[in-house]
């Protein structure tokens, strides 16, 4: 029997379709660990409100942090679930997602023992995109029909990457005419300009131009201004 190291449910039998994580064969009654993580230090991290609260209104999932795993819900605003309306956040300033296929993170991942190339192959025809950053925030994950929920930045699909969570990251608009980073809590961590330790859970980082965001087994977003 298969399982995933997180403990989702899956309905698939090589990947985790909840977090991206490949499943492996585990023996009864043994869970097999998480993938571990040690706590980054961001330049001035602002740490994300968490009041108190039941389920998640859009989808009921349990409430684990700020925004909802599933369907990226903010718990805090009171806003979001599935996609967020395309508005200028307000300061006024243009922005891009580059993302593309990184070959130098994927052989990091699989040197540190992360992925098993022989099973997540490289993209052979991966196409660079730009996503234009708009609304209150920014979802970085995976299409979920089941939730009906499509992140702006969707890293799903028959050639997506399979190591990214369904809410993996998620973009928020900060103060200045910047974006700020936030991990709700994805399974195989992200990080920023190739940093060894991922940023620490629900904790707001913020970026500047040309920063690099590296999630799931090859992915890089670089944010540039303008």
């Amino acid at each position: 029997m298969s399982s995933c190291p997180s403990g989702h449910r899956s309905t698939t039998a090589d990947v985790c379709d909840v977090c991206g994580l490949r499943l492996r064969p585990t023996p009864p009654g043994q869970s097999p660990p998480a993938i571990p993580h040690g706590p980054a230090e961001p330049p001035s991290p602002r740490a994300a409100v968490e009041p108190r609260g039941g389920p998640c209104p859009v989808c009921a999932t349990p409430r684990t942090g700020r925004f909802c795993e599933e369907c990226g819900f903010d718990f805090v605003s009171r806003s979001g679930g599935r996609r967020s309306p395309s508005a200028d956040p307000g300061h006024g300033v243009s922005w891009l997602a580059i993302v593309t296929a990184d070959p130098a993170y994927y052989q990091y991942m699989a040197d540190q023992g992360r992925l098993d190339t022989s099973q997540i192959p490289f993209p052979a025809h991966h196409r660079q995109r730009r996503v234009r950053l708009r609304g209150s925030r920014v979802h970085i994950g995976r299409h979920s029909a089941r939730r009906g929920f499509t992140p702006e930045i969707d890293l799903g699909g028959p050639d997506g990457d399979p190591a990214v969570s369904r809410v993996h990251a998620i973009l928020l608009p900060a103060s200045g005419g910047t974006w700020a980073v936030l991990d709700p809590g994805s399974v195989n961590g992200t990080t920023i300009n190739g940093a060894a330790d991922p940023i620490p859970r629900n904790v707001e980082v913020p970026l500047n131009d040309s920063d690099r965001i590296y999630v799931g087994a090859w992915t890089a977003i670089t944010l540039r201004k303008g």
